[in-house]
């Protein structure tokens, strides 16, 4: 652990007009005395911990507890809203849950829809596919009719932004599976995907593309919103599992202000992961290397 105070922090952010990168996630204080009871985003969205934690003792003590209780908790909601998922209206179960839960578990349910899509089409249903591009078309414009109401909290409108930019990518792939003919789980253009798995003999959330397998990092998130996927951000993303998956670095080249470092931070939020971006210019040297490690 290493540590700033705040007000330097925001204080240098500041004099250098970087308002909008001084953002933080604030731990929600309970009445009594140190308590810790949950945990809130910039943006305004919260969530209570499923058990109190005190501000007590050494600081990275009650800190690495806190971020323990976050990941346990973070857990056990996503579950629930995982098992709710088929069992309510789906907008009106979106509104009811966090941003970052909605999201996962959407794309838990999507990558078990396609690859029921497969089974069907071994046994004989030719048309799964396209009957599954028409249930994710009515998915999305129902989304689309929700984010329009006026009436909708500006929280939810942005949740709803968000998972429509996910459900726009799940949609044109499966459009493009019906395009191509992509009928058997075993074809490259499904392995490739960035597939998202309930293993109940994990009792956890873990993502697969290609031969890779990661566990889902449970890291809050807030309401930070997604990039749009493009086919090269896929590539991209497809490189950087497969180098992870052989235990390897990434290095993605190209012109400035391309995105870049932002598919990277992208990929992280997808994994729930925390993404640390360092600027190596002219002033990191030797003595701001050793304040950072």
């Amino acid at each position: 652990f290493f540590f700033q105070a705040e007000d330097g922090i925001r204080d240098f952010c500041l004099s250098r007009g970087l308002g909008d990168v001084y953002k933080r996630q604030e731990l929600k204080f309970g009445k009594a005395k140190n308590s810790l009871v949950g945990m809130e985003s910039d943006e305004g969205e919260s969530y209570e911990f499923r058990e109190i934690q005190k501000a007590e003792g050494a600081v990275e003590a009650w800190m690495t507890r806190i971020e323990k209780e976050m990941q346990s908790t973070l857990k056990k909601i996503t579950k629930e809203a995982c098992f709710f998922y088929s069992k309510e209206e789906r907008t009106a179960w979106v509104k009811r849950q966090l941003g970052m839960v909605a999201l996962v578990v959407t794309q838990i349910w999507w990558t078990w829809r396609v690859e029921d899509v497969f089974r069907k089409v071994r046994e004989g249903n030719k048309h799964a596919m396209k009957q599954e591009s028409a249930k994710q078309t009515k998915d999305l414009n129902d989304l689309i009719d929700l984010v329009r109401d006026e009436e909708i909290s500006p929280l939810n409108r942005k949740k709803i932004n968000t998972l429509i930019i996910i459900d726009v990518h799940a949609r044109d792939i499966v459009d493009r599976f019906v395009r191509d003919s992509i009928l058997d789980a075993r074809e490259f253009e499904w392995e490739s995907q960035l597939r998202f798995y309930w293993v109940q003999a994990l009792n956890d959330i873990q993502i697969q593309q290609c031969t890779g397998q990661f566990n889902y990092g449970y890291e809050y998130q807030g309401l930070n919103g997604r990039l749009v996927i493009t086919p090269l951000t896929d590539r991209c993303v497809l490189t950087l599992t497969t180098a992870l998956t052989f235990k390897l670095g990434g290095a993605p080249a190209g012109p400035a202000g391309t995105g870049k470092t932002e598919t990277v931070k992208d990929l992280a939020k997808s994994l729930a992961l925390r993404c640390v971006v360092t600027n190596c210019g002219e002033g990191l040297d030797y003595k701001a290397m050793g304040i950072i490690f």
